[in-house]
């Protein structure tokens, strides 16, 4: 079961919950609450490693884009090498260079980049639903927390 389906079935778990006369309050079963705890318990690290693996993968990303970069660089260098052992006009082959150089770097940024915008995306994401978690978690500690005071009243 994902945070998500988590979340949604402890909001219907809340939303169907008997309500305590003329408060805003809610009666839920300590059992159903504590089910959820542990749910959340035993989910919440696989979505951590899920964030992990998201960041080896970025890492991973990164170092593919500056080897193909590196790549491209060095067939532009050898494309310079075999133009001038030709004994091509030099002027052409330095201008060929420099457009594959700047390609060759422009494609290595776009690369660097996509990989930095999809992390950052893949985090934003996983950052949310465990802020919501905690959130869920939190309130369910009031509610526990506030259901054991007045109880105890």
């Amino acid at each position: 079961m994902t945070i998500e389906k988590l979340l949604d079935d402890m909001e219907t778990m809340l939303v169907e919950a008997a309500r305590v006369p003329f408060t805003n309050k809610r009666v839920i079963e300590e059992d159903d609450l504590a089910r959820f705890l542990d749910e959340f318990r035993e989910r919440l690290p696989q979505e951590l490693d899920e964030a992990k693996r998201i960041l080896a993968d970025r890492q991973r990303i990164l170092e593919e884009a500056q080897r193909e970069a590196q790549n491209i660089v060095d067939q532009a260098k050898l494309y310079v090498v075999k133009l001038t052992d030709e004994n091509i006009i030099n002027k052409q082959a330095q201008e060929q260079a420099n457009e594959l150089m700047g390609q060759a770097r422009k494609t290595a940024k776009e690369l660097q980049i996509d990989a930095v915008v999809y992390a950052d995306e893949v985090f934003k994401h996983v950052t949310s639903h465990l802020e919501k978690t905690l959130d869920v978690v939190r309130q369910g500690h009031r509610d526990l927390q506030q259901n054991k005071s007045n109880q105890g009243t």
